[in-house]
């Protein structure tokens, strides 16, 4: 009786200790999102021409990453974008987020889903985005 209840209370540990843990494979930000609408002030404002048209991917090792969505409307003008790839993110706790260039400061941004999508607010609350996952 006594292996049991040690067993049971090993297992219960683990199960504990394994759903607390603080892994970056399941922050909400990994994964491939597309703009689908800007906020300033609350109030809805069109997304920069080539902003609907390029995801940006957030990946399990804090680097970012971007590239172009093709379709028949894509802007000519859109076609002249690079996508740096020495971008990283770090979780900052409490929803908030540094993304940047390696070696640099980069911009804070609080950062949480509503429903899939995510949402990225400006540190000041004045500038929001939403993304669906691409």
């Amino acid at each position: 009786m006594k292996k049991i209840k040690l067993f049971c209370g090993i297992l219960l540990g683990l199960v504990f200790l394994s759903s607390c843990s603080s892994s970056d494979d399941s922050d909400i930000i990994i994964g491939k999102w597309r703009a689908i609408e800007k906020y300033e002030s609350n109030q809805q404002i069109d997304l920069p021409t080539c902003l609907p048209h390029i995801y940006t991917e957030y990946k399990a090792d804090n680097t970012v990453s971007g590239g172009k969505i093709i379709s028949d409307n894509f802007p000519e003008e859109c076609n002249l974008l690079d996508f740096d790839g020495s971008v990283v993110w770090k979780n900052l706790g409490n929803s908030m987020y540094r993304i940047g260039h390696i070696n640099d400061q980069g911009t804070t941004y609080k950062i949480y889903k509503e429903g899939v999508n995510l949402v990225e607010e400006s540190s000041n609350g004045i500038t929001k985005i939403v993304y669906e996952p691409n």
